[in-house]
């Protein structure tokens, strides 16, 4: 089984902050006063495995419903969308600290040139929270023999 290489792709910084001051935000916040935690973000985890047949990505997807994921193909880009949206508000529970994220979220992956990259060979296939993508490997040709002839 030969190993294939995937990237991911990141969204490139604004061009107008200069290095240090997402950083300095997220920290302090706006006002540079006091400390505060920076936001979880809804970034569901992703496994990516290889099979001899397909490349599979599956990602943890919990309290969704397939109608809240998209997944689209772009030339060699992968990209996997949705929103998880907040349940309502229980007004009589006091929260001592919450873990869940919410909001909208998008993750991208760059296929390898081994993967077949036809929107109608990937399957998606979503089930108890979890979404899994396989997509197929191009097979490989024959050698073809060239005969060589004499002049």
């Amino acid at each position: 089984m030969s190993m294939l290489t995937l990237t991911r792709r990141r969204a490139p910084l604004a061009a107008d902050l200069t290095p240090f001051e997402p950083w300095f935000h997220s920290f302090f916040g706006e006002n540079g006063r006091f400390p505060i935690l920076p936001e979880p973000r809804a970034m569901p985890r992703a496994d990516v495995a290889e099979t001899d047949k397909d490349l599979l990505i599956t990602l943890e997807l919990p309290g969704m419903e397939e109608n809240d994921v998209s997944v689209r193909l772009t030339g060699n880009l992968l990209t996997i969308s949705g929103e998880r949206k907040q349940k309502k508000e229980d007004k009589d529970k006091h929260f001592f600290f919450v873990e869940t994220t919410y909001g909208a979220f998008e993750r991208s992956f760059e296929l390898p040139p081994e993967v077949r990259r036809e929107a109608e060979s990937v399957k998606a296939t979503f089930h108890k929270g979890m979404l899994e993508i396989r997509i197929p490997k191009v097979e490989p040709r024959p050698v073809a023999r060239i005969p060589i002839k004499t002049t």
